[in-house]
């Protein structure tokens, strides 16, 4: 007990004197997830620019044009331009797609026949592209089902009767899950736990590499009386406490934001996470202890981490990537625990629904940790291992 409070206090120690680690240890993770939290605050895109060409100039177009800047994801600029300065302005970013109407939209829309909208979008943002669709879509059916409406009225069919043969079929749809969608759910809740899959890896390694750097390994394991075991829990200690320390807050946070969009266990969410920082913290210490380089250590963690949430399966959908990316996802703690994060946290279901996920994290922490253990005892303290940047 004695050798893990020596060891202890050696590492907070260093922290003192550290300005740069101690701000990495404590500093950089609130940071950065308050600017991540931020950035997603709005929670759904508004106000995004469209321009729309008129070439109708009818009472038809100009009535659907104002019902689709009622729209609360959409910002219709409109005016004298024509299509061509329409399109340059989507070259330019000034705006995301061009509704045109085109002319005769209003003879028609009176004649009976199908009259088309024609919007063009820009498909490089398919976050913003498919915002426009929904929102002008809405609006076009809300056009179509009135103007249809008003006609059957005319012809002595009530509203009712009027409704259901405007529209016999409908699909009645009802999001179960993160309704809305919601940005800061869908995207700022993921975030962040990625980012703490990172920062655990950077932190591990730069502690243990630090050491071999700098050539204090040997008086690193002297201080825990030769035993590694405790070395490397006083060592870690302090990284696990503040990034669990810090999860649990982040869990506790957007429960209270969005507490329609979370059903699950906030304890058995955050012990989940516990296991996932774990993971990463062996994930780290097996590249430390496989390179015992200090640069190429961390050069290593963040090739492996720093894309972890691109290959996860939360932006894009996992099945849809070729079978490399797939099996690469596989050795990602983070892909693992964003399945429990959808099924457990979000959709509400029972622990047992993620055992798969959990047994793999636990599988990455034993074998990570015992690897880079046995790595680190093997090679580490022979002084032609140190010195090494």
């Amino acid at each position: 007990m004695a050798a893990f409070a020596l060891s202890l206090k050696r590492e907070l120690s260093h922290l003192k004197k550290d300005k740069g680690d101690l701000f990495l240890t404590l500093g950089m993770m609130p940071l950065l997830c308050v600017f991540i939290w931020w950035i997603f605050s709005a929670g759904q895109p508004d106000s995004l620019p469209v321009a729309v060409v008129d070439y109708d100039q009818t009472s038809i177009s100009r009535q659907f044009i104002r019902l689709a800047d009622a729209a609360p994801g959409i910002a219709l600029v409109h005016g004298s331009i024509d299509h061509a300065e329409a399109i340059d302005a989507l070259r330019k970013r000034k705006v995301y797609a061009v509704l045109v109407v085109p002319k005769g939209f209003e003879a028609e829309v009176f004649s009976g026949t199908p009259a088309d909208l024609v919007l063009q979008v820009n498909s490089q943002y398919s976050t913003y592209s498919s915002t426009i669709e929904r929102h002008l879509s809405g609006a076009a059916l809300t056009a179509g089902v009135a103007i249809g409406l008003e006609r059957l009225q005319m012809q002595g069919i009530f509203i009712d009767a009027g409704l259901a043969m405007a529209m016999p079929i409908s699909v009645n749809a009802t999001p179960l899950f993160n309704e809305g969608p919601d940005y800061e759910v869908f995207l700022a809740a993921t975030l962040i736990p990625a980012l703490f899959h990172i920062i655990a890896m950077i932190l591990v390694v730069s502690a243990v590499g630090r050491e071999l750097r700098d050539g204090t390994a040997g008086q690193w394991l002297q201080t825990a009386e030769n035993s590694l075991a405790i070395a490397l829990s006083a060592k870690v200690l302090p990284f696990f406490i503040v990034i669990n320390l810090y999860s649990a807050l982040f869990i506790i946070y957007f429960q209270q934001l969005a507490p329609q969009s979370y059903s699950g266990n906030i304890l058995n969410i955050w012990l989940t996470m516990v296991l996932m920082n774990s993971a990463a913290i062996a994930m780290g210490l097996l590249i430390v202890a496989a390179t015992r380089n200090f640069r190429m250590g961390l050069s290593l963690a963040g090739f492996y981490s720093a894309p972890a949430f691109a290959y996860s399966g939360q932006a894009f959908p996992l099945v849809a990537m070729p079978d490399a990316a797939q099996y690469w996802a596989s050795i990602l703690p983070l892909t693992h625990w964003l399945q429990i994060y959808n099924q457990l946290w979000m959709s509400g279901a029972p622990m047992s629904a993620v055992y798969q996920p959990l047994a793999i994290l636990l599988a990455m922490l034993v074998v990570a940790s015992g690897l880079g253990f046995w790595l680190l005892s093997r090679f580490a303290f022979k002084p032609e291992s140190w010195g090494a940047r």
